[in-house]
């Protein structure tokens, strides 16, 4: 092989051993560039998920964490940019708040976006009860639209729950809140599960502390009936959330209205209530409620009642006008030769005594007399015993003594 050659061969695996460089290099470049990648994904992930727990921390916590992460050892550059946690909560987008008084939850749906319309003005107070019961009717107009979007327009279950919506409504226009029963009504193609839930709802309608649960509770009630109607149609899977919904509300609502009064009991009371089959009729409960309803009342203990005192039916005599024209009684009668009360004096003496009672101002003379029988002397001495004995009585029953003068007449 000439020189020529020889170098010639030489530039060729010269070649070869580049291009075979080249595409080791490229191999290995392509990896290392879907890696880089790869990292810039998990980082940023990373990250977010960081500023999205962030929501949960306090505002004092949050001040007191270092404005840039900590430097470690052989740190790791990320290919994203690190949110902190000063950065996030300044850029951060704000949950937004619904206004109740002007949201209007489906305006697809024609039928109830008119009932919500009209249901707008009786968000306004919180503490009233129309706000539980317009709280009930917006979660019957909202399982209503599902009822519409899921299965179309022709379900019963949509019109009942239009119908109690609209029920309501009716009555809160008509200024008529206070007249309205608490008591959620069970839609035909309904019935009652988890009788602990319906029962916690009614404790809470009786509990001072009633007012700071009213969304809570009336939603929860709606959507009890919304999952047995789910259940009876398609199955657990398909009411297993709602029913946690409303158990959710319901532990809520429970919590708020035990805290409301710290030194009231922290528990509420235990309660019994009717089995599924005298509830729904049977065993399957798509067929409403066919038993007592509400689940549960507090027992009516009847009111003591204190009879009125009978109104004191005043003797002619016991008026001013009897003492001006003399109608008291006055002449008390004894025995013969005798100086003692008798129960027909007795009468006569009480009625005094009344009068004397009533007029504390008045006064009185005991005038002592017997007949003609005897001797002046001895009349004498059974008039004065017979004024003695008059007096006695009255001052035994609470007459005083300077308000009694006697006079014996023989």
């Amino acid at each position: 092989m000439n020189k020529q050659a020889m170098n010639s061969k030489a530039m060729k695996q010269k070649n070869i051993n580049q291009v075979s460089t080249d595409r080791t290099w490229r191999g290995f470049q392509r990896p290392a560039l879907i890696v880089a990648m790869s990292l810039g994904l998990i980082t940023l992930n990373t990250t977010v998920t960081f500023a999205v727990e962030l929501d949960s921390i306090p505002q004092e916590a949050v001040a007191s964490l270092p404005s840039q992460p900590e430097q470690m050892s052989n740190p790791v550059q990320p290919s994203a940019p690190v949110v902190t946690a000063e950065k996030k909560l300044t850029t951060s987008l704000a949950r937004p708040t619904i206004d109740e008084s002007t949201y209007i939850a489906n305006p697809q749906d024609k039928d109830v976006a008119e009932m919500q319309r009209r249901l707008l003005p009786f968000f306004a107070n919180k503490q009233s009860i129309q706000y539980y019961h317009a709280k009930k009717a917006a979660t019957w107009l909202t399982y209503a639209a599902h009822e519409g979007g899921e299965r179309g327009f022709i379900k019963n279950t949509r019109k009942e729950a239009l119908a109690e919506a609209d029920r309501i409504i009716s009555a809160l226009e008509q200024g008529q809140a206070e007249e309205l029963s608490l008591t959620t009504n069970v839609l035909s193609m309904s019935g009652v599960m988890r009788r602990d839930l319906w029962a916690t709802a009614e404790v809470l309608k009786h509990h001072e502390g009633f007012n700071t649960s009213y969304a809570e509770t009336a939603q929860a009630e709606v959507i009890l009936v919304w999952a047995v109607a789910e259940h009876c149609e398609l199955g657990w899977r398909h009411s297993r959330e709602k029913f946690l919904s409303a158990q959710r509300l319901l532990d809520r609502a429970t919590y708020q209205v035990l805290t409301v009064n710290p030194n009231a009991p922290q528990e509420l009371p235990k309660v019994t209530y009717p089995s599924l089959e005298e509830l729904n009729g049977g065993e399957k409960a798509c067929n409403g409620v066919k038993g007592q309803w509400p689940i549960w009342t507090p027992a009516v203990v009847a009111p003591v009642v204190i009879p009125e005192p009978e109104p004191t039916v005043l003797d002619e005599f016991e008026t001013e006008e009897a003492i001006k024209f003399g109608k008291i009684p006055n002449v008390v009668h004894f025995g013969l030769d005798q100086s003692n009360i008798t129960d027909e004096s007795a009468v006569i003496l009480n009625k005094i005594i009344r009068f004397m009672n009533k007029y504390p101002d008045h006064t009185m003379t005991l005038y002592g007399f017997t007949d003609l029988r005897a001797s002046v002397a001895y009349n004498l001495r059974l008039s004065k015993k017979r004024a003695d004995a008059v007096a006695s009585y009255l001052i035994q029953h609470g007459i005083t003594e300077s308000r009694i003068a006697m006079e014996a007449e023989g």
